[in-house]
């Protein structure tokens, strides 16, 4: 936070984020435009009224959130659905959201997956967000041990990287399914639904 200040304070002196960013103690520009991204995002979530939330007081300071995420999809691609399950650190679960979304492969799900979880925990305005998911093609990507070499999948990972900055830290750790049933399970049903109606 004390570089993202003195950032800051050299900003409005007048000096340039090209040479602000190293003069202020980050390792790239790219991280210093995060860490601005993130105060953006803050203040949007300060003035933005979600009627759908105020289940969960604003002064309930969600400091870190954990969210187990699956994508669903049958027939590789075909109908699809996602789903995401919120917990605090605890283990209390807070909430959760699954819906179709429409025809997709099994990566693509996943990677919507991924999107959902992140904007279910912004819109709880958590600082932290730890999301799990039983895709480890998907989380190796996300944490740049793997190449995207899909179209489809890179412009979904640029989506997420997108998202993240709404948060102070945001990890993505991979999950046996087992460990995942919660969420595997609300995506299934959402996908049900599709193909029973």
């Amino acid at each position: 936070m004390d570089r993202l200040k003195q950032l800051l304070v050299f900003l409005t002196g007048g000096g340039t984020l090209d040479d602000g960013w190293r003069v202020c103690g980050y390792s790239s520009r790219d991280e210093a435009v995060g860490a601005m991204n993130r105060v953006v995002g803050s203040l949007d979530r300060l003035f933005t009224d979600d009627a759908s939330f105020s289940r969960f007081p604003a002064d309930r300071n969600i400091a870190r959130l954990v969210v187990y995420v699956d994508g669903a999809s049958r027939g590789n691609p075909g109908p699809s659905a996602v789903a995401a399950v919120a917990f605090l650190e605890s283990g209390e679960l807070l909430t959760s959201s699954a819906r179709r979304i429409g025809r997709a492969t099994n990566n693509v799900a996943e990677y919507r997956a991924v999107l959902e979880g992140l904007q279910l925990a912004e819109k709880l305005r958590v600082r932290d967000v730890v999301m799990r998911l039983d895709s480890e093609l998907v989380v190796r990507q996300l944490n740049g041990e793997y190449r995207i070499k899909n179209d489809s999948l890179r412009k979904l990972a640029r989506a997420v990287v997108r998202e993240t900055a709404h948060f102070e830290h945001c990890v993505f750790e991979h999950v046996s399914r087992v460990k995942n049933k919660e969420a595997d399970r609300l995506a299934n049903d959402a996908l049900d639904k599709i193909i029973s109606s």
